[in-house]
């Protein structure tokens, strides 16, 4: 048997005297509902006595929201506490767009938002509309039909749905840019004794420009990114994903530059510095902010049909400091995502004087060591926050590959000979570990006329596992070859060092070999080679290197110095 609360059997008794009042005629009691179409007169036989309860005990209702703030610049800074975003299954997945994790009821919110500002390109300050049928239920604890009130609590699963679906439509459009700020009505009915209440309607209210007359910049943008296309397609190499995403990345590299005052000042003046804008209409100079670079690659990877998508978390500038950050990942022709983040690579290098622009953040993977000795996922840490105030929501991003993307076109039988000589080792402090490489003048280095760059790739062999040694390996150390060792008429040496190895790690095994990039002149494409592998140990090679300088019969000031070094390294051994 059912038991009944004093405060549930008080409705009910509320309920049935509704009912009675209808049948008796009783019109003061009927128009004490604005919302009720049943009128005093209405003849109501035994079998409407349900239907018409229910449309007098309704309560219809609103209840007006202010969404938080997607801009990343307020994004909340505490990192530790992203356990609260948990909206989603483990088995939650990105497929080609964040749309594709809501449910149904958040995809028809954000269907009707693209509709609005992507394909019909509405301006700012329209009301935009959602009805459901059937509507949105959902189970009321703390609300109060009798009393008109209504609380946020049994409506919070609604909120997270309406943040859930304008979150996945921000990340998957920029070309929304003049719209950011909104708030959302939830028009819902209660009813006296019921557990459950219904959401009839959301509707969006987009208050304000993302920054003063975003929309009039509607055209010039259209046109800027137009000509942005037209100039990648003729600049790049060839046509593959891969010299396309590299002439997307350098265009904005080389047009870009970061907008420090966006920073500090105002998010509504600087709104434009948060958007892929400044790149495409000139009066912004090209100065935007993570954000504009992050949104910037993905529109330009639009037009060319690649997938990119928007990625958020933490930068990580050491192990203990950082801030809000936006990057992308990339799918490339393998089915896997590679991260590209533009905003770390603007500045240049320099190659012999010469200045180039960075690379070291270009289609990389989870474990590709890319500064200060980190891995990208130390440097990058995608917590899925994506609005200014705690929800329940989180973006389920991309599945980042582990390794870095290998674009090139190895040569198994090469026409340049490139070959390892083998090791040795550094004697003054750091000690260090070398290999070196020597490269053939022969007539297929003749032929070459562009070799963009060669040097050693080294690891530490526990960690190469069974992978085979190659540019993209997980946790390679990529030495570029800046300075040549020696040369002569017949070939090149040049060396790759690695430095600072702890005395508890003397014994370990390191693989190096060289490595040389060439680009066909015929097609535009990037080639490989690689020479043989050579794997030693720091003590291994000291101790061959003991052994040589030992057996010289009458050895020098500088040789009996080099010996003596030797012999105090390998002491070291002796002592373990």
């Amino acid at each position: 048997m059912k038991t009944y609360s004093r405060r549930r059997l008080w409705k009910r008794g509320l309920i049935a005297a509704a009912v009675v009042a209808i049948l008796l005629g009783c019109a003061s009691f009927a128009t004490a509902y604005a919302g009720d179409t049943v009128s005093p007169s209405d003849a109501v036989s035994s079998a409407d006595v349900g239907v018409a309860e229910k449309q007098i005990a309704e309560k219809n209702m609103v209840v007006r929201k202010k969404a938080p703030d997607f801009l990343l610049s307020n994004a909340v800074r505490k990192r530790g506490n992203s356990s609260r975003f948990k909206k989603f299954l483990p088995s939650a997945s990105y497929n080609g767009s964040y749309k594709s994790e809501l449910d149904s009821n958040e995809k028809k919110l954000y269907q009707v938002l693209y509709d609005a500002f992507v394909t019909e390109r509405k301006p700012h300050g329209e009301r935009i509309a959602v009805d459901f049928d059937p509507p949105i239920d959902f189970t009321v604890v703390y609300s109060d039909a009798e009393n008109d009130t209504a609380d946020d609590r049994d409506l919070e699963d609604v909120y997270d749905q309406v943040l859930s679906a304008a979150a996945a439509f921000f990340y998957d459009c920029p070309e929304a840019f003049w719209i950011r700020s909104f708030s959302y009505e939830v028009n819902f009915t209660l009813t006296p004794g019921s557990d459950v209440g219904h959401v009839d309607s959301i509707v969006f209210i987009f208050t304000s420009e993302a920054y003063p007359d975003a929309y009039n910049d509607l055209a010039a943008f259209d046109a800027g990114l137009a000509a942005a296309a037209s100039s990648i397609r003729s600049s790049r190499s060839n046509t593959s994903v891969y010299a396309t995403v590299r002439a997307i990345h350098d265009y904005i590299l080389l047009n870009a530059s970061y907008n420090y005052n966006a920073l500090y000042g105002s998010t509504y003046d600087f709104g434009y510095a948060y958007s892929a804008v400044p790149l495409f209409v000139s009066r912004y100079n090209g100065k935007f902010v993570c954000e504009g670079y992050s949104k910037a690659m993905k529109l330009l990877c639009n037009e060319f049909g690649i997938n990119c998508a928007l990625v958020s978390g933490d930068g990580m500038t050491s192990a203990s400091s950082g801030g809000p950050h936006m990057w992308n990942y990339v799918q490339m022709p393998d089915g896997n995502w590679y991260a590209v983040d533009a905003t770390w690579d603007d500045g240049y290098v320099y190659q012999d004087g010469t200045p180039s622009l960075q690379h070291t953040y270009f289609l990389v993977g989870s474990t590709s060591v890319v500064r200060n000795n980190r891995m990208f996922s130390q440097d990058h840490i995608n917590d899925g926050q994506v609005m200014s105030s705690p929800t329940k929501f989180s973006m389920v991003f991309p599945p980042l590959s582990e390794s870095s993307f290998d674009y090139y076109i190895t040569d198994t039988v090469p026409r340049i000979n490139l070959k390892t000589l083998g090791a040795s080792i550094r004697l003054t402090e750091p000690y260090g570990i070398r290999f070196g490489i020597q490269i053939k003048r022969d007539e297929g280095l003749s032929s070459v006329h562009v070799i963009p760059e060669f040097g050693t790739l080294i690891i530490a062999s526990g960690t190469l596992g069974d992978k085979e040694l190659k540019i993209n390996t997980p946790m390679v150390r990529k030495i570029r070859a800046d300075n040549i060792y020696s040369q002569d008429e017949t070939q090149y040496t040049y060396t790759g060092v690695l430095i600072n190895i702890p005395e508890s790690f003397f014994g370990t095994n390191v693989k190096g070999r060289g490595y040389l990039i060439y680009i066909d002149n015929d097609t535009g494409e990037e080639h490989i080679i690689y020479s043989e592998t050579v794997e030693r140990s720091f003590f291994g090679v000291a101790e061959s290197a003991f052994e040589a300088y030992s057996s010289i019969p009458d050895p020098d000031e500088k040789q009996r110095e080099i010996i003596g070094k030797l012999r105090e390294i390998l002491d070291k051994k002796g002592s373990d």
